[in-house]
């Protein structure tokens, strides 16, 4: 750093103080710079506006009686369009700009004391004219009858230690000035900020703000020591080499130097409307950071003529880079908070004084050393040493081609400036919650810069928070008249959200389109408002337009796969699921998996979404439409996430759901009372129409279970509310109860859906429940042939069993005929006959599937039922079950432990059992059966018959078992209830000879208890 020829010669005080400032001077600049990239977006943000479309998605089929049942929830589809957040106020901004001006104060003060006395004079009184716009009376620091009590003090302070450096201690270094002012300042801000009667970061808003006026000056002033630098870097250029030869022409610095003006030219005649095409232009802040750079030579050239009044070491440099820090700080600021009436204004002044004191310039040189330059002569050493035209001159002559630039537009910065000002103080109330104040002075800064989008956008906010629509879309119709952009055509169009504001609606956006063709977003938002008609080709047309534009490309892939998938269009849906097969975005991925859930296709490979809190919607259906993909794997983690979301207050939008959710996770993984218990309650509690939706998810669960009794009645509640699938499925629940009468009767009432196709199954149905045996077996289908066999079965003898079965022609037909026969001879206890017809059947059925599952699960049975645990222990892991299947394996493996003697691993194992076949009244039967066994004087085989018939009402052996355990605890009036409810679910012959076998047990127990006592 030593070498860098600038400050060669400076001693150490003077170096690294004024290192710091250069990397203070470029941290203002880089904040300018990300400020000038980023700031419209942080104060005008994209949004979006979630649409959730729901689409059916099977979960589970089961196929009863032929006929397939299919349980479909509702799966989210995210539509998401794109809409701009309320304005922010990017108070972080302010802090950083209060920080480093704050340091740059510093600075200057300890800078001014090194002048001679009347440039200190000169400049302690600009310090005081610019500490006066911070408004300090305004923060009540000394009270509310303090008036400028705050500003006299700094005054005092700051002026006061200065004047004292630069008069009485001028042996103090330069470090120690600076020190002691960073102090002061120091000080003097802990009082303010301490004292001030608003929150600190209101103060620091406040201070910034108010203060805007004097950094805009200083602003303005900066430029103008500028404005002619980058000639005079081109100048250098031309003429700075060693020798002639190696100089350039007078010829070459004409052109390079009027192209350089050419483009300051057409960029102003750009700006007061005389050009309208879009030709190439160099940035107007480009041209303010070379001129900035070239300035910092430029200053040191100039030594010989302020030297009269102050140094270049330190004042002169140190000065040079306060005016350019808070230049870049107040341009960045402007940016950082979207005032685009500064932003203008700083845009058009870069160009008014460079061009004006940059041609000014040109001027002076081709007057006092075209000739030399002709020569090639090193001019750059002389140009300061005018011959014929002074710098006084060439300043007085550039100050008046800027005064009429400035004219010429009707003094428009003039009334840019004092836009931007009200903009600012409109800021700082609205960040007070002074809505009526920050109103105000929005309006006078439209007043002044009319139709600027930073007042204007700032009056639509706070419309929208007082939802006043129509001064809503007036604001956004003025902000569109000077300085459109895509963000204020995207929120306009989405004011006009109702069906009825179809045509303003794309009439807003088509005009965004035709401003701004590369918007991506206003292609997403047309494609989302053509999605609401029927023409598809418009659709994909403007979506194919946003992926071209978009830098968020799985954004619209996910809506594109929503539209595709709610419109049934595959060929394209699946395609764009293999190219979006590794997106990352939420929204994307759980559009995914509902198609994939659609398509039957496994769930994506990749870790499962679990948010830890469902703070959108896009977090809900990712986590939703994944569970939902995932259901039946045995996984139940989820449930814990589940009811970790259930107790969240914010959740309540999503309650039904995930509760619904958790009732699904329960079921198709294993916990049926669980989910049973969730689902009834959530039918007892929601509306009619959701209710019966419920009632026909129990009874399509206990479809699943062969528990068809109560598959019926739950059917018939959802009947009862007007779910009409459930009208169809209770006939066939009643048929698979072996009811035909009464599945014929509910077959008839299916006429009242007015549902063809539901109408055609049932008629056909009932036709075979009405024929006797000998029609079926001579002119029914193959079909029907099986629905008679499984309606009428335990009706049928074994010949008229085997007929029906030898009868079915049609191979799966007759599979499961085969499967139905089996059953028959189960149920008979017909176990040799049993053996044979498995010997049989086997051939027949494929080495998977449902109907092998359920032939090892009757061939298991049997070896069960034969008291052959051998045969089941060794054949328990070796034969093909599916899934639902497999839980059948703890109730075997209770029966073997049972048998062997080991009562311990039996009671476990029938735990274990219940857990998952509840629903089964064999499994609680037989664990009822063994707890009444071993703990007798618990009430262990109560619960658990009172478990079973809780699930299962309608399960006739259970109640018989519970009505005479009731009996033995003691509990007879629960036993006179079962045994009410058992005259309706037995045959009356069957129902006499319970009665008996009742009034004996209940006999048995008194005389017990007679004995006892």
């Amino acid at each position: 750093m030593n070498r860098i020829k600038f400050w060669n010669n400076w001693d150490t005080g003077h170096k690294y103080p004024y290192i710091f400032l250069l990397t203070l001077a470029l941290v203002a600049l880089l904040q300018g710079i990300y400020y000038y990239f980023t700031g419209d977006n942080y104060v005008f943000g994209w949004d979006k506006i979630s649409d959730l479309q729901v689409v059916p998605v099977p979960v589970n089929e089961v196929t009863r009686l032929l006929e397939p049942f299919t349980l479909s929830i509702d799966g989210y589809l995210v539509l998401e369009q794109y809409d701009v957040a309320l304005p922010r106020l990017n108070i972080i901004a302010a802090c950083v700009f209060l920080a480093v001006l704050a340091v740059a104060l510093a600075y200057y003060t300890a800078a001014i004391s090194t002048m001679l006395r009347f440039a200190y004079y000169g400049a302690a009184l600009l310090l005081m004219l610019f500490l006066a716009t911070f408004n300090f009376d305004l923060l009540d620091v000394f009270g509310s009858n303090a008036s400028q009590t705050t500003l006299l003090v700094s005054i005092v302070l700051l002026i006061g230690v200065s004047y004292g450096f630069q008069a009485f201690w001028q042996q103090v270094s330069f470090v120690w000035r600076v020190l002691v002012m960073l102090l002061l300042i120091a000080l003097l801000g802990g009082l303010i900020f301490s004292e001030a009667n608003l929150p600190a970061r209101l103060t620091a808003l406040h201070l910034v703000n108010y203060s805007s006026l004097g950094t805009l000056i200083v602003t303005v002033l900066f430029m103008i020591w500028v404005s002619y630098e980058n000639v005079n870097a081109l100048l250098w250029i031309n003429t700075q080499g060693k020798s002639p030869e190696r100089r350039f022409s007078l010829w070459q610095f004409i052109l390079i130097s009027g192209l350089y003006l050419t483009n300051l030219l057409l960029l102003y005649l750009r700006h007061v409307g005389y050009i309208q095409e879009e030709l190439f232009y160099v940035n107007a802040y480009v041209i303010l950071f070379f001129s900035t750079v070239a300035g910092f030579w430029g200053m040191r050239q100039r030594e010989a003529y302020y030297k009269r009044l102050f140094s270049f070491q330190p004042a002169g440099a140190v000065l040079y880079l306060v005016f350019g820090t808070i230049a870049f700080l107040s341009i960045g600021y402007a940016f950082a908070t979207a005032n685009d009436s500064l932003t203008v204004l700083y845009h058009d002044l870069i160009v008014y004084t460079h061009l004006a004191y940059g041609f000014m310039f040109f001027v002076y040189i081709m007057v006092n050393f075209g000739r030399m330059l002709g020569e090639r002569v090193a001019v750059y050493k002389v140009v300061y040493d005018p011959r014929n035209l002074s710098l006084f001159s060439f300043f007085l002559m550039g100050t008046i081609i800027l005064g009429i630039l400035v004219m010429r537009t009707q003094y428009r910065t003039y009334f840019y400036a004092q836009g931007g000002y009200y903009n600012y103080i409109g800021d700082f109330y609205s960040a007070s919650d002074n809505t009526i104040l920050a109103e105000r002075f929005y309006m006078e800064s439209d007043v002044f810069d009319a139709n600027n989008v930073k007042a204007n956008y700032s009056l639509a906010g706070m419309y929208r928070e007082q939802e006043q629509r129509n001064n809503e879309i007036l604001r956004l119709q003025d902000g569109l008249l000077k300085r459109p952009n895509p963000k204020l055509y995207i929120r306009l169009a989405n004011l006009y959200d109702e069906k009825k504001y179809f045509f303003e609606k794309l009439y807003v956006l088509q005009q965004g389109v035709e401003k701004f063709p590369e918007s991506a977003e206003l292609y997403n938002n047309l494609a989302l408002l053509y999605t609401e008609t029927s023409i598809i080709d418009s659709t994909n047309y403007y979506f194919n337009l946003a992926q071209e534009y978009t830098s968020d490309k799985d954004f619209i892939r996910s809506n594109r796969l929503a539209f595709y998938t709610r419109q049934a269009m595959l060929e394209p849906a699946q395609e764009l699921l293999d190219e979006s097969g590794r997106g990352k975005y939420k929204s994307l991925r759980s559009n995914i998996a509902v198609l994939r859930q659609l398509l039957g296709q496994e769930p994506e490979s990749r870790e499962a979404f679990v948010p830890d809190s469902l703070k959108s919607v896009e977090d809900f259906t990712l986590f939703y439409n994944q569970t939902v993909s995932a259901l039946g794997n045995g996984d139940t983690t989820n449930l814990r996430y589940i009811n970790n979301y259930l107790n969240v207050q914010g959740n309540q939008l999503f309650y039904e759901d995930l509760l619904y959710l958790k009732g699904l996770v329960h079921h198709y993984d294993g916990r049926a009372k669980e989910a049973r218990s969730v689902v009834e309650n959530l039918a007892l509690s929601s509306s009619s129409a959701e209710s019966g939706y419920y009632y026909n998810v129990l009874g399509i669960w206990m479809l699943e279970e062969e528990n068809f009794r109560a598959a019926a009645h739950y059917f018939a509640q959802a009947k009862d509310l007007g779910f009409t699938q459930a009208f169809l499925s209770q006939g066939y629940a009643l048929a698979l109860a072996n009811q035909p009468k009464e599945a014929v009767s509910a077959l008839e009432e299916v006429g009242f859906t007015e549902i063809e196709s539901a109408m055609s199954v049932a008629q056909s149905l009932a036709m075979v429940l009405r024929q006797d045996i000998s029609s079926i077996l001579t002119q029914a289908s193959d079909k029907d042939k099986v629905q008679y066999l499984l309606t009428y079965l335990p009706d049928l003898s074994s010949e008229e069993v085997s007929s029906l079965v030898q009868s079915v022609q049609e191979k799966d037909l007759k599979r499961r005929a085969l499967i139905a026969r089996i059953e028959y001879f189960l149920a008979k206890q017909r176990w040799r006959a049993a053996y044979d017809a498995i010997k049989e059947t086997a051939p027949y059925l494929r080495a998977e599937g449902e109907l092998r599952s359920a032939l090892n699960l009757q061939q298991l049975k049997l070896w069960l039922y034969t008291d052959n645990y051998d045969a089941l222990l060794n054949r328990l892991d070796n034969l093909y079950l599916n899934d639902r299947d497999k839980r059948y394996k703890f109730y075997f493996r209770a029966r073997i432990a049972d048998a062997k003697g080991r009562k311990e691993d039996a009671a476990n194992r029938y735990e274990q059992a219940l857990k998952v076949l509840i629903y089964d009244e064999e499994v609680v039967m037989a664990a009822a059966d063994f707890f009444s066994k071993q703990a007798p004087d618990s009430l262990k085989a109560y619960n658990i018959l009172l478990d079973g018939i809780t699930y299962n009402p309608y399960a006739a052996p259970l109640l018989k078992a519970y009505a005479l355990e009731s009996i033995d605890q003691g509990l007879g009036s629960y036993a006179e209830h079962a045994f009410a409810t058992l005259e309706d679910l037995l045959p009356a012959e069957e129902y006499s000879t319970f009665i008996e076998k009742f009034e004996n047990q209940r006999q048995e127990v008194e005389a017990r208890a007679e004995n006892w006592q």
